[in-house]
């Protein structure tokens, strides 16, 4: 029998969520291009994913005061932090330890989807100021959410503009149907195991390079070019030839370009102006022109958010945390779906090793020799 490696291609369960079909991205029916344009807050998309329709004003208020008023981690999680976070393993390790330690504190049995993401949020972005040798910076109950998260990580208020932006960045990384790390929360879902131990699996999922850190991959490559005063198109050819896989490019379901990848392109486009780094962006443009050209491959999510968050003055290491603090809320969707299910995930192998041998035979010819 033939089989789809990597399950590409099989539909596996249902979902209200959201839907890649037709190489179109959707969020409960609403088009992300819709939502990126009309300027929609993240709290907004969070109420969406979480309950498939749009909050009211007044739904939406309360749902934004909420979740900041929670952004707050327990004391036990702030000391391991501090002793943990400025060690030499990648942070997404670090965030696979506090994620977990979340789901052991502060009566977590009573923890719901708003405190957990307004948690993961704060641990996120102490991470990332620890690494900084930077304070923590308490949330400020003026701003929204992203807002909030981008103050804490980066210790400056955004303006409306760049707030704008933010919002959008983590709208579009928010949800995208079954990818690895979000399959992986449902499956262990599905065994009606803690909203933690969802969380924690699908920040492993998330860390390789093959799905949330692919986003660093892209920064060194482009570095590399940078530091070697190289020409971006012979750096590709180089890489090619050696048979490396160029990270950034491509993608499974989009075959005609990630829908995400043209907002964040605009973005990129922007911030590298503001921020002196058009050098890179420049690079990124010569680099997506060649790959259309030559193997008829677009440029990804990861792509451009690689830029995005150098700009705004992120350490490279630290991209998939950003990426995994904007996935969370997707995932706890994807959570509490698979949870109403109440059906355990357990799919079939098929079997292609030896077959029809015998232990009792096998031992007698080594006892024998």
């Amino acid at each position: 029998m033939d089989h789809a490696k990597g399950l590409a291609g099989i539909v596996v369960d249902e979902t209200k969520i959201s839907s890649t079909k037709n190489e179109k991205l959707t969020y409960a029916g609403y088009s992300v291009e819709e939502i990126a344009k009309a300027h929609a807050s993240f709290e907004e998309v969070v109420f969406l994913l979480w309950y498939t329709r749009l909050p009211s004003e007044d739904e939406l208020r309360e749902f934004r005061r909420d979740l900041v008023s929670k952004m707050v981690l327990p004391a036990e999680t702030i000391r391991l932090l501090l002793y943990i976070a400025k060690e030499p393993q990648h942070p997404m390790s670090i965030l696979r330890t506090t994620t977990s330690l979340l789901g052991t504190t502060n009566d977590v049995d009573h923890d719901e989807p708003p405190k957990i993401l307004a948690k993961m949020l704060t641990a996120i972005a102490a991470i990332i100021r620890i690494r900084d040798d930077e304070p923590f910076l308490d949330v400020d109950p003026e701003l929204g959410v992203a807002d909030n998260f981008l103050y804490m990580m980066t210790g400056k208020k955004p303006n409306a503009e760049l707030s704008q932006m933010f919002n959008t960045v983590m709208i579009l990384h928010a949800d995208h149907e079954f990818n690895a790390s979000t399959f992986t929360a449902r499956v262990v879902a599905s065994t009606m195991s803690d909203y933690y131990s969802c969380l924690t699996a699908a920040v492993c999922a998330l860390k390789g390079p093959l799905h949330g850190g692919a986003n660093e991959r892209v920064f060194e490559m482009l570095n590399e070019i940078m530091s070697q005063d190289e020409d971006p198109i012979d750096f590709i050819k180089n890489e090619i030839g050696r048979g490396r896989k160029i990270m950034g490019f491509g993608h499974r379901i989009y075959k005609h370009g990630d829908p995400r990848a043209y907002i964040l392109k605009d973005i990129a486009e922007k911030l590298a102006e503001e921020t002196d780094n058009m050098d890179y962006y420049n690079i990124q443009q010569q680099l997506a022109d060649y790959m259309l050209e030559k193997d008829h491959l677009h440029p990804n999510v990861d792509y451009y958010t690689a830029l995005i968050y150098h700009c705004l003055g992120l350490e490279k290491e630290t991209f998939t945390l950003v990426s995994a603090a904007c996935r969370t809320s997707g995932w706890l969707a994807h959570v509490m779906e698979q949870r109403r299910e109440k059906t355990l995930i357990r799919p079939n192998s098929e079997y292609v090793g030896p077959t029809n041998r015998s232990y009792l035979e096998d031992t007698a010819v080594k006892e024998a020799r």
